[in-house]
């Protein structure tokens, strides 16, 4: 009678031991599907800003803008100029400090850790009044900041593209491209200061010299804006993009050399 009653109470407990793993599985594939779900919409990629105030100007079909630089200036005093290229995604403040250039290498307009945001070199004037004005930028996998520098080492994109806007509370600068290449970081590429203008012109035609399809204007340059982004054509290379400054009969402005602080010493 013992045997009789216990061979249904062994398959009794063997079936609910099956039950009770088969039901866990079945609330542990729950889980996991949960989990995938909350991943999935927790890991979507975030939209990223440059934490640049997106309403900071007006604009017209001809450029012209009223940028906001009270506003620009309460959120960053550091901020000189806003830039601005037609055909690309190039529209930012530019932010400056002097005689530093890796205060804003990895900080934003607000002084927070990041890659967004362009800045001058801490060596050239804010004014704009130095032979040659630098701008930096990161050359982004997103496609911000200064990653639309290096389609323009492309002769038809170069051709195609040829103005950039720099505004400033002072006035706007209508800037033309005359040449882009990639080059090595050395100092060289980064000098502000000159002897005079004979050597600034030698340096413009040796830093320019590889560009193909460059075009320098015949009545010479008598400043230039370099626009500096990473490259990737080998170890530490860099995009260059340079322009000149046009005035209102789109021929390059000149200036009065008395005017020009050479400095006591040129980088």
């Amino acid at each position: 009678m013992n045997k009789k009653f216990f061979l249904p109470v062994s398959v009794f407990i063997i079936v609910l031991i099956a039950i009770a793993v088969i039901l866990n599985i079945i609330n542990r594939n729950k889980k996991v599907e949960t989990i995938i779900e909350t991943v999935t919409e927790t890991t979507t990629e975030p939209e990223t800003t440059t934490e640049a105030p997106t309403k900071a100007y007006e604009a017209d079909e001809n450029y012209k803008r009223k940028i906001d630089f009270t506003s620009l200036k309460e959120t960053n005093p550091d901020v000189v100029a806003w830039v601005y290229v037609p055909g690309t995604v190039i529209d930012y403040p530019v932010l400056w400090k002097e005689y530093d250039i890796d205060y804003y290498l990895h900080r934003d307009i607000n002084h927070k850790e990041s890659y967004y945001s362009i800045y001058m070199d801490g060596y050239s004037n804010a004014d704009f009044s130095t032979l040659n004005n630098i701008i930096y930028g990161h050359h982004m996998k997103d496609g911000q900041m200064f990653t639309d520098i290096t389609k323009f080492k492309d002769e038809d994109f170069f051709k195609e593209h040829r103005m950039i806007y720099i505004y400033t509370p002072q006035k706007t600068y209508r800037l033309k491209t005359f040449a882009a290449l990639y080059s090595d970081s050395a100092p060289e590429r980064r000098q502000t200061y000159f002897d005079d203008m004979n050597y600034f012109h030698e340096y413009i035609d040796r830093m320019t010299n590889k560009c193909t399809y460059r075009d320098i204007p015949a009545s010479g340059i008598d400043k230039i804006w370099s626009f500096i982004t990473c490259s990737y054509e080998g170890d530490d290379t860099r995009t260059i993009l340079y322009a000149y400054e046009l005035n209102d009969d789109d021929e390059p402005q000149r200036y009065d050399l008395a005017d020009i602080d050479f400095g006591e010493d040129h980088r």
